[in-house]
C-alpha cells in the first residue's frame, strides 16, 4: 500500500505558474483509496486552480481533471492520456512518486508536477516481472525541481545537490560504470526543458525525521506528519559573508602568488613515518599539502592525525581532506571542532567515492550530507558560529574551504553548475582531478572564470608505467593525451630512470605552461609516494 498526501495549495501554485493549460491526473489506485489522488480530489484541485487564477486576474487558463485506473502502469497511463496529452503544457499528477515518474518517463518533453508527497511504501507481493525502485517515500518530494527523475532512489549516494566526481560519461562508479548517473540524466532532462536554473538550485540537508523507521501510520497521524515536515524545514541564510584569509595558503593566493600544493596519504598503518618523510621533501617547495580521506574507499588512517602532525612535525601546513560518504552530520562536526582545536587551517570538502569501490565494498555508505550541504554546514560553523540546527559552538574555528572540480567532466556543464551551486554557499578554492594538457585546463578555465574563484589546476605525474595503466583504466575522468601516453611509454622501454626524467620534462613543461598561459592560482601536485619529484617538476617549470 502507498500512502501519498497533497502538498500545500501554495506550493502547486507555485510549481504551476505561469503555465496556461494544464492537465490534472488523479490516480484511482492507492492515491484515491487515501482520498489524495482519485477523480474528486481531481476536480476538487481543478477548482481550486481557476479561483486561484480568476482572483488573480486570469482567465485564459484551460484546465482538464480526469483520473485513470493507475498512474504507475505504463500501458494504462499511455493508453488513457495519449488522446489527451498534446493539448497541455503540463501534467499534474495526483499520483505517488512512482506514478509521477512513470508520467515523467513517457512523456519526457511535457514538464510532471508533483502534486503530493509520498510518505509511505507497503510490501506489493509478485512473482513475475523484474522490479526497479523508484521512490523511497521520503515525505518531501522533489520531483518538479529534478524533471521527475528521484536522486534519492536513483542516485547510488542518494545525493541532493549531485553529480559527484564518481560519474566518467554519464555513467555511474558503482557497479562498475553500467548504470546511468541519475544526476545527468536529471541535466540532461532539465536541459531540454530549458529548466537549468532548477539544476543549479541548492537544497538544504534533509531532515530523516520525516521517514524515520520503523514508521506507523494511522489515519489520523497523516496530518500531524505533515506538520512535523514543515517544522523541520530550514531557510537557507543569504547574504554573502567577507571570508578572511585564516591559512598561509590562502594569504599567499589573495596576495596574488602562484602557489604549489601537494598532497600525502596516510595508509593502513599506525606509522607515520613516511607521510612525515614526504612532508619534509615538499616543505619550502608547496605552500600546504593535502592529507586524503580513505582515497577511493580504502581504509586508512584517519586524516586528522596526519594534518597535525605534519604541521607540528614538519612546520608544513595541512589541507585537511574530509569526505561526507564515512561521516553523519555529528561526527562530521565533531571532527571539525577537532582540527579547530589542532590548528588545522583549510578543510577541502568531499563527498567522497562511493564505498563498492573500495577495499570494504559490503559496507554501508552514509552520504547523510553531500559536498554542497557539507560546505553549507562549514559556512554555518566558520561565520555564524553554529551548528546545523543552530547551536551555539563556543570560540567556532576558522578555516578557509575547499573544493574539487573535475576539468574532464562529460558533460562539463554540469560540473559547472554544481561547482557554482557550491560557491554561491562560500567557498575559497577550487583544487582539480589531474590535467594531462594544456588543452584541458585552459577548457575548466574558462567555464569557470566568470565564479571569480581561484582554482589550482591538478597535476598528478606517473610514478610507473602501471600506475599510469591504472589510472587511465579505473579513474573516471582522466583522460590522458595520446603525445604524453606516447612519450612515456616510449621512454619506459629505454629504463626506469628514462621514465622518472621524461615525467619531469612532461609535467616542467605542463606547469610552464599553465603559468604562463592561464588564469590558473597554483598547482596542485599530486605524486604520493614520490615526493622527490615534486621539486623537480617545479624547478624544470621555472615557476620555482
Amino acid at each position: 500500500m502507498i500512502i501519498v498526501q497533497q502538498k500545500p495549495l501554495e506550493r502547486i501554485f507555485e510549481m504551476t505558474g505561469n503555465l496556461e493549460n494544464l492537465l490534472i491526473v488523479g490516480c484511482d489506485g492507492c492515491a484515491a483509496i487515501v482520498q489524495a489522488g482519485g477523480e474528486k480530489q481531481a476536480e476538487i484541485l481543478k477548482k481550486l486552480l481557476e479561483m486561484h487564477r480568476k482572483l488573480g486576474g486570469r482567465n485564459g487558463s484551460k484546465i482538464k481533471a480526469i483520473s485513470i485506473l493507475r498512474q504507475c502502469d505504463r500501458q494504462i497511463a499511455a493508453s488513457s492520456l495519449h488522446p489527451l496529452i498534446g493539448e497541455y503544457d503540463a501534467i499534474i499528477s495526483l499520483g505517488c512518486g512512482v506514478g509521477v515518474q512513470t508520467l515523467a518517463d513517457l512523456y519526457s518533453n511535457k514538464i510532471i508536477i508533483p502534486a503530493n508527497d509520498t510518505m509511505f511504501i507497503g510490501m506489493h507481493d509478485t512473482k513475475e516481472g523484474k522490479f526497479y525502485e523508484m521512490c523511497r517515500a521520503c515525505g518531501d518530494c522533489i520531483l518538479f525541481e529534478t524533471g521527475g527523475i528521484c536522486p534519492i532512489t536513483r542516485c547510488a549516494k542518494s545525493l541532493l545537490n549531485g553529480p559527484c566526481g564518481g560519474q566518467a560519461s554519464g555513467k555511474c562508479e558503482v557497479g562498475g560504470g553500467k548504470s546511468d548517473c541519475a544526476w545527468i540524466l536529471i541535466y540532461n532532462r532539465l536541459k531540454e526543458r530549458n529548466k537549468l536554473d532548477l539544476f543549479k538550485k541548492f537544497r538544504i540537508p534533509r531532515d530523516y525525521r520525516i521517514s524515520e523507521h520503523p514508521r506507523e501510520l494511522p489515519g489520523e497521524t497523516i496530518g500531524a506528519i505533515a506538520k512535523k515536515k514543515e517544522e523541520a524545514k530550514e531557510e537557507v541564510i543569504g547574504g554573502a559573508f567577507k571570508r578572511e584569509a585564516y591559512s598561509e595558503l590562502m594569504k599567499q593566493i589573495r596576495e596574488g602568488k602562484f602557489v604549489f600544493t601537494g598532497e600525502l596519504e596516510p595508509v593502513k598503518t599506525t606509522n607515520l613515518h613516511e607521510v612525515i618523510e614526504g612532508a619534509k621533501i615538499l616543505k619550502g617547495h608547496v605552500v600546504a599539502a593535502n592529507v586524503t580521506d580513505n582515497p577511493t574507499s580504502f581504509g586508512y588512517m584517519n586524516a586528522l592525525v596526519p594534518s597535525y602532525m605534519i604541521q607540528r612535525e614538519v612546520g608544513l601546513e595541512a589541507v585537511y581532506q574530509m569526505t561526507a560518504r564515512d561521516r553523519n552530520r555529528l561526527a562530521l562536526l565533531s571532527d571539525v571542532l577537532a582540527a579547530g582545536a589542532l590548528g588545522i587551517r583549510n578543510i577541502l570538502v568531499l563527498t567522497g567515492d562511493h564505498t563498492t569501490v573500495g577495499d570494504t565494498p559490503e559496507s554501508m555508505p552514509v552520504f547523510d550530507l553531500d559536498s554542497a550541504t557539507f560546505t553549507y554546514m562549514m559556512r554555518k560553523v566558520i561565520d555564524e558560529g553554529v551548528d546545523l540546527k543552530g547551536n551555539k559552538i563556543e570560540e567556532p574555528p576558522k578555516f578557509n574551504i575547499g573544493i574539487a572540480g573535475a576539468p574532464n567532466a562529460d558533460p562539463l556543464e554540469a560540473e559547472i553548475l554544481k561547482i557554482e551551486r557550491k560557491v554561491k554557499l562560500g567557498v575559497d578554492f577550487i583544487q582539480t582531478q589531474c590535467v594531462y594538457s594544456i588543452e584541458q585546463a585552459k577548457r575548466f578555465l574558462d567555464a569557470v572564470e566568470y565564479l571569480k574563484t581561484p582554482v589550482l589546476i591538478g597535476v598528478a605525474p606517473f610514478k610507473s608505467r602501471a600506475m599510469m595503466n591504472w589510472m587511465i583504466k579505473f579513474v573516471p575522468g582522466i583522460k590522458v593525451s595520446e603525445d604524453v601516453e606516447h612519450r612515456l611509454r616510449r621512454a619506459r622501454e629505454k629504463s626506469k630512470e628514462a621514465f622518472r626524467e621524461e615525467n619531469v620534462e612532461i609535467f616542467g613543461e605542463l606547469v610552464r605552461e599553465i603559468r604562463k598561459t592561464t588564469s590558473a592560482a597554483g598547482i596542485h601536485m599530486m605524486a604520493i609516494g614520490f615526493e622527490w619529484i615534486v621539486p623537480k617538476i617545479i624547478e624544470m617549470s621555472g615557476t620555482a
